[in-house]
């Protein structure tokens, strides 16, 4: 696949940040669509209603203001909202933040993947309900995956390159381990390189069905950011929705850099 042209890639953050604003911008109308409708069933007095628009228009034009910046404007305003910790290893930046993976503009994802290739449920599952089942299709026509390697498949209707799939687990439903994780990282790290992208956005890889402790996670994912050679990839982002998750690798990264500072 030729590398991506800086047209190509502005149109990616365009992408992503209409995405986010009209996630913004529903999760503010929705309740005063409620609102309205309670209303009009006689259960709200239209006062109720009135207090719900003002507040709507308020918020509002902040948005509208808020997204009528630059693109590289608009995304540092998210990171620096956003990030939990930023620090560097060699040559790339890490960074971490609390939340989606699906919500960082990044040039590709990492699924914590089942080696059959299929998306049922957790991170697998989110990435597939929000990019399209072809992802899926995609993933399962190159299993079996082995844990300790990494395969690339379209991004769906992502505003993402690839998503790459770097199983923890040696079978469907099996265990993960901390070696596991450090061999899926640096799996995925080096396809990243091989597929010459800038930047890419891990979750915590082999906690939840995997079974790993926070702590043996985040260490087995620094290992392996540690030991990567540089190539392309210039900054990674590990993001998790669970607040232990997201504090254990920052205590890792935290003793990092106290080690190496």
């Amino acid at each position: 696949m030729p590398k991506e042209n800086e047209e190509g890639r502005l149109e990616r953050k365009r992408r992503f940040i209409t995405e986010i604003r009209d996630r913004k911008c529903r999760h503010l109308i929705e309740p005063l669509l409620h609102k309205a409708q309670s209303y009009m069933k006689g259960e709200l007095p239209p006062e109720d209603v009135f207090k719900a628009a003002h507040y709507v228009a308020r918020y509002g034009d902040e948005i509208t203001a808020d997204f009528k910046k630059k693109p590289d404007v608009i995304l540092a305003g998210i990171a620096m909202d956003k990030n939990r910790y930023i620090t560097e290893i060699g040559d790339i930046a890490v960074k971490v933040r609390h939340g989606d993976i699906l919500s960082v503009f990044t040039d590709a994802i990492v699924n914590p993947a089942s080696p059959d290739g299929k998306m049922a449920n957790g991170c697998a599952g989110a990435i597939k309900d929000a990019g399209g089942g072809e992802i899926e299709k995609e993933a399962m026509a190159r299993a079996p995956i082995d844990a300790g390697t990494a395969a690339a498949t379209g991004a769906g209707t992502l505003p993402f390159l690839h998503v790459i799939h770097a199983p923890t687990i040696d079978t469907p439903g099996g265990a993960s381990s901390p070696e596991k994780v450090r061999a899926a990282v640096s799996a995925a790290l080096a396809l990243a390189d091989e597929l010459e992208l800038e930047t890419i956005t891990l979750p915590g890889m082999g906690t939840g069905a995997g079974g790993l402790t926070p702590d043996d996670a985040a260490r087995a994912i620094l290992e392996a950011i540690t030991a990567h050679e540089a190539g392309s990839v210039s900054s990674v982002n590990l993001v998790d929705t669970a607040g232990e998750t997201v504090d254990a690798i920052v205590r890792a990264l935290e003793a990092y850099d106290e080690e190496n500072g």
